[in-house]
Order: C-alpha cells, then structure tokens, then sequence
C-alpha cells in the first residue's frame, strides 16, 4: 500500500485554555453554505426560503430540526465543530506552521482560504441522485434541482451542512504544504486498518493477472479457498455469474471479497480439465501473511519478505526466523521492496530483531523544524527471536517508503547489513493520526524521522549500498490483499535477489 506512514494517536484530552474568538472564516463559511444549499437544491421558493433560512437563521433552523448541536453560536465556527477542531491542531501540530506571529497570521489565513475552497467545491459537485448525500468524488455531476427528491427536512439540512465541512476539509488539509497530511472521510480509515490489523474479509487467495485473466497463485494456508480446494493455477472465470475477464482489479476483487458469513459462487477453469466447474466458497476474515519466508541457494539463505508493517509482523517474523534457524542457514536476505511503512511500533520491533535493544535507538523524531531543535528518542523494541550475528542483506526499491526506510537505515547505521537494489521512496514525515466517533480521521504531519546517525531521510530517498536495477518485468512484491504466494523465491528473473544472496554467502 502506497498509503503514508501512520503513528496512531489517541485523541488528545480536551483543551482548558478558553474558547478562542472565532475567526472570520466562519461567517465566509456560513454564507457560502446558505447560497450553496439554496442554488443547489432550490428548496422552495425564495420567499420561502427567506422566510424559513433567512429570517429563523440557518444555524437556528438547524437547531431546530436537529442538524447541530443545541449550545451551537450562529456567530461561531461551531456550526462546523470538525473544521474547527482540525483547523486547531494543525495550528498546534503541523510540522511547517510557522512560528512568527506574522508568518502564523498568514498561515491561518491560507488555511481558511483553502477551507472555504473545498467547501465551494463540495457546494459545487453534490451527488447526482441526490443532492443530500455526501458525494463520492468532487467530480460528481451537479444535480438538476428540479430532479432533487429532498427527504425529512432534519436529515436533508444536516446531512448537507457536514457534506460541506467534509469539502472544507479536504481542501484544508490539501492546502498544506506537504502531501501526507489529509482528511479521510469515514470509509478510507476503515480500509487503511485492515490492511494494518493484517486481515481482511473474503476467500483467501492469492492472484496474478496474465493477460486479463484472474488466476490464482495460490490459497493462504487455513482460508476458505484452501478448505473448498482451490488450486495453484485454477482461473476463476467469473463470481457469482459476472465474467472477470479484463475487469479491473478492484472490481474483481470486490465481487470475491466480501462479509464474513456470506459466501461467492465462483466458475472456474482449471488447466487439466477441459470443463469449467463451478463451486460455492464461504467468506470469512482472512489473517494476512504480511512476513513470507523461503529457503533459497540450496537452502543456504533464507529469504523474508515483509510487505507491510502492521499488528502481525513482529509475531510472524519471529515465526520466520524460527524456521530459518531450523534450516540452519548462512545468511538472510531481508525484501523491503515494495513496503510501504505501516505502524512505527512493528519497525521498532524489526530492528530490534537484529540489532540488541542496547545498542542505541531505532530511530529519532525531530518535532522542531527549527534548526536547533531537541530530537525526540524512539527505542529499539527487543523480547523477540533474536539474528544479531547472521548475514545480514537489505532489498530495497523506490516502492520502499516511510517504517521501512527506517528499518532499512536504521540496520545499516549499526552496520548490521548493507542495502542492495535501488533509491528508497524518501518519506521522512510521519503524521499522528486523530480518529474521530463517525470513523473518519484526519492526518497531521509533526515531525522528520532521522536514522540512529541522526541522518534525515532524503527527498530522493537512502541510496543503497549496492545498485542493482530491477529487471523490466519484475513483479512487485504483494500488496495487502493479494500479496506474493509464500514459501516461493522470485519465479522471473531477479537480480537484485541475486546479488544479495552473493553477497549473504561471501559474508555480507
């Protein structure tokens, strides 16, 4: 997953210091939502709508049907409590929010025009079918108000005014200066934790895509797909009657995948068969293996893959140096390629697999972007299998981002292994996470990681010890929902696996 890194956060305890005097931003914001929902959905006539938005108030007459909360100030930016409670902690947190006064005035400034932008945008774009329901995407068509089909008056005023803070906040989040602190609306958070908790609810089973066709590499061991007798090189032809033919990735996905307790009637095809067979599969939630291990060179190297770094990786690279002790190998070749971070805690508890608790820290966050400013220290978490004298090979790509470029430098900063493959993605930000009741979150960037040696991670990313370039068709190591089949070495040619594992046998 491409998805920035994430420190979760627990939300921070209420703020004694008094009420700030709400900013001008609030009456723009107030405006532009009155006219918005008045051209857009065109509810009643004017005199109507004077008589009933106009003359009661919109903040009052959302009061009155529910939409907001009784204590709500019409003068206040208490008509959007989110915007105003984001809007507070990028001004507290955000790693580039300046510290001058006048650079600070300017800073807010820019925030609310950005606000006030997406919220015009969301005004702009509201659901085709209807106009009260938060759009999917801000390229939405716009609505012909003759076709809106409002609902009870209460849900149709507060479900538009928070489509409007959503917008506003998007586009304050995307006004900032950098590109990983955002604001995900309550599906998108949902997604990102899964792939953290290292599971996900379906069939269970790996997939290539050759030519548009949907074939599977393999079942994960325990899963459904597994229990049904589905095999390494079966092609599901369709699921539930839909052909899956050059359809999408995700949307073949999302016809297999599905709740626990629900089940996919898959066609099937399978090379030694000259008819295609049809079976029922049961879904169910589906442990990820994010850390594969293989023996490789004749059992001389193992090979571990992490493809993220989440709630399971620490138990289940344990579970692979486990094995790769029992098959006694010579070195470990460790594939970060592709890995696009994941929790901090999982990285630390990486490092602290190779590298002794007490040799330093694993990392160090800079919550100053002053030049002086103190670092704060993240420990190396030990209590795990320990590899602390095996050679030791990194594989890194550009697709190796944030945790992982942490572990990737942090190992070679205690000259525990040298880097093999290409530049590192370069994302040295990290963003604390605040999660909000509705399942939305917003992304906060607060501080620079820097290596052990107290290096910050480049914008072009760690340059690698070794460069080996990829070869052109070489696939991606595998993606939270359909990652590499296990227990396999590259089946293309793979050079940058091959020079590790040289380097592994001649001693790293």
């Amino acid at each position: 997953m491409t998805e920035p890194e994430q420190t979760p956060a627990t939300p921070p305890p209420t703020d004694p210091r008094p009420t700030r005097e709400a900013p001008s931003i609030w009456p723009i914001l107030l405006a532009v939502s009155l006219a918005s929902f008045i051209a857009v959905t065109a509810f009643g006539a004017g005199i109507l709508a004077e008589r009933d938005l106009f003359a009661v108030g919109l903040v009052d007459r959302a009061r009155e049907i529910g939409g907001l909360a009784t204590d709500v100030d019409p003068d206040s930016g208490a008509a959007f409590p989110r915007l105003t409670e984001v809007k507070r902690l990028v001004e507290e947190e955000y790693y580039y929010r300046p510290t001058s006064d006048a650079g600070l005035a300017d800073f807010r400034a820019k925030l609310d025009q950005a606000a006030v932008a997406g919220l015009a945008t969301a005004a702009a774009a509201p659901p085709a079918t209807d106009p009260f329901v938060p759009a999917a995407s801000f390229a939405t068509p716009i609505a012909s108000p003759a076709a809106a089909t409002p609902v009870a008056a209460g849900e149709d005023l507060g479900a538009y005014l928070r489509r409007l803070e959503d917008g506003a906040l998007h586009g304050l989040t995307e006004g900032l200066d950098d590109e990983y602190s955002e604001y995900l609306e309550p599906a998108a958070p949902a997604l990102i934790a899964r792939d953290l908790r290292g599971q996900y609810e379906g069939i269970g089973v790996w997939v290539e895509r050759p030519e548009g066709r949907f074939v599977i590499v393999a079942p994960i061991p325990g899963s459904p797909a597994e229990e049904a007798g589905l095999l390494p090189g079966d092609e599901i032809v369709a699921a539930d009657g839909v052909p899956l033919l050059n359809l999408p990735e995700d949307q073949a996905l999302a016809l297999i995948k599905g709740p626990p307790g629900s089940s996919v009637r898959l066609t099937g095809r399978r090379p030694e068969r000259p008819d295609p067979f049809e079976i029922e599969v049961a879904r169910r939630a589906v442990v990820l293996p994010t850390v594969v291990y293989a023996p490789a060179a004749d059992g001389r190297v193992g090979l571990i893959r992490i493809a993220i770094f989440n709630e399971q990786t620490a138990r289940q690279l344990d579970e692979a140096l486990r094995r790769a002790e029992d098959d006694g190998v010579d070195g470990l070749v460790l594939d970060l390629r592709g890995n696009g971070g994941g929790y901090v805690t999982a990285a630390r508890e990486t490092i602290g697999r190779f590298v002794p608790a007490d040799r330093g820290p694993a990392l160090y966050e800079d919550v100053d972007p002053e030049e002086d400013g103190d670092l704060e220290t993240e420990s190396i978490s030990g209590g795990g299998e320990e590899a602390f004298a095996v050679p030791l090979v990194v594989l890194v790509d550009g697709g190796t981002a944030s945790a992982a470029e942490i572990v990737a430098g942090a190992l070679r900063d205690y000259d525990r292994a040298r880097l093999v493959g290409t530049h590192t993605f370069g994302k040295g930000l990290v963003q604390r996470v605040h999660d909000f009741p509705d399942g939305s979150s917003v992304r906060i960037t607060f501080a620079q990681w820097l290596t052990p040696n107290k290096t910050p991670i480049p914008e072009d990313g760690l340059q690698p010890d070794v460069v080996v370039e990829p070869p052109l068709a070489s696939p991606p190591p595998a993606p939270a929902v359909a990652p590499a089949a296990p227990d396999a070495v590259p089946a293309l040619a793979d050079p940058q696996f091959d020079r590790a594992v040289d380097l592994v046998l001649d001693g790293a």
